[in-house]
């Protein structure tokens, strides 16, 4: 086992590795506080059986870290019988009213567009479920009256993915609308427990897939494409990549993105030569997203400097995303590593909200 405890001074790789822990824990902690709030969700439209029947949607408002969470939950409820929408920005969409379902989501609780998203929400006459770990988000809670689902502070917000995720699954199911979730969450914490093992700082480095993946994306343009289930992991490898390892990186949606990416790849030879990809296969999900998939990466494997096709492990949808973007939390640790910089510190977004607080002064 090689000490890299000397290059991980904030702990990065143990935040990692506690993933499946915290999502047994902070599902059990989010049921708990929904039950003392007494919130089982928006009041029936008239005649209604259950709350799932309410008239409008679900719309998950958060950012960055704060976001990717509800992301994962829209996607292991393929067949959720009302809209859920991710906002990330300032305003709600139009359709959420006193029929809706708002959460609000901020790890750090002073995110300005989730803010402004809860004030508004509460305007509309729905009060926001708020997911956070502090700050105004839980002033304003409290005063207002909104429910509050409190997770543990003190991590970077891509750290505390699981306490975030597991808090709004047992939104989802309070209100009627998850209850598949209930054998989701565990099988999705038993394979990531497994998965720390094989995959942490301690696995075998001759069989570790994070680290050798890692070390081919060393000094490349890292593209992610993914479908279906495995959009938000894709989603999850881009932004994982961009703030562990301080390396740019992006992501693209099947199918669209057989409809006018696929085009940058044939006259760019000197951009795809220093360009990585990695293509997220879903085994179990849609037979035509997954030969869309593999067609591309036939395609830019002729133009890339190297393709990595990950297909995903699990019986449920959030277990294959939950898998495949926790292979991409190492790889983009191991590729900081690589890089020479320390995964934990994210010194460009403190910089821009400096520069942002001037502005607004």
């Amino acid at each position: 086992m090689t000490d890299e405890r000397g290059r991980d001074p904030g702990g990065m790789a143990q935040a990692i590795a506690a993933l499946p822990d915290q999502i047994e824990s902070g599902w059990q902690a989010a049921l708990r506080d929904l039950r003392a709030a007494g919130w089982r969700g928006p009041a029936p439209a008239p005649g209604a059986a259950c709350a799932a029947a309410f008239a409008g949607g679900v719309a998950a408002c958060g950012m960055g870290g704060s976001a990717i969470g509800a992301d994962m939950v829209r996607a292991a409820l393929p067949r959720l019988p009302v809209p859920f929408e991710s906002v990330r920005g300032f305003s709600l969409p139009q359709w959420v009213g006193r029929g809706s379902i708002t959460i609000a989501t901020s790890y750090s609780g002073e995110t300005a567009e989730t803010l402004s998203c809860a004030r508004e929400a509460a305007e509309r006459g729905c009060a926001p479920v708020c997911i956070t770990s502090g700050g105004t988000l839980t002033s304003l809670a409290r005063a207002e009256g909104w429910p509050l689902v409190g997770v543990p502070a003190g991590l970077q917000p891509r750290a505390a993915l699981g306490s975030l995720l597991s808090a709004v699954a047992a939104v989802m199911q309070a209100a009627g609308l998850g209850a598949d979730l209930r054998t989701q969450v565990p099988e999705a914490v038993e394979l990531l427990r497994s998965a720390a093992a094989e995959l942490g700082p301690g696995a075998d480095p001759a069989a570790h897939r994070a680290r050798s993946i890692a070390e081919r994306l060393v000094g490349r343009r890292v593209i992610v494409y993914g479908g279906g289930a495995l959009v938000p992991a894709a989603r999850r490898w881009k932004t994982q990549i961009n703030e562990n390892a301080k390396a740019p990186a992006c992501f693209a949606e099947a199918p669209e993105l057989l409809h006018n990416e696929v085009c940058g790849w044939a006259d760019a030879a000197d951009v795809a030569s220093q360009t990585a990809v990695v293509v997220l296969v879903d085994p179990a999900g849609d037979d035509r997203l997954r030969h869309r998939l593999e067609a591309v990466a036939d395609l830019v494997g002729c133009h890339a400097a190297t393709v990595e096709v990950v297909e995903a492990i699990g019986h449920t949808p959030l277990t294959r995303c939950l898998w495949t973007a926790y292979l991409g939390d190492w790889t983009s640790y191991y590729l900081g590593l690589a890089r020479g910089v320390d995964p934990t510190p994210v010194t460009a977004i403190d910089e821009l909200k400096r520069l942002l607080r001037e502005r607004e002064r």
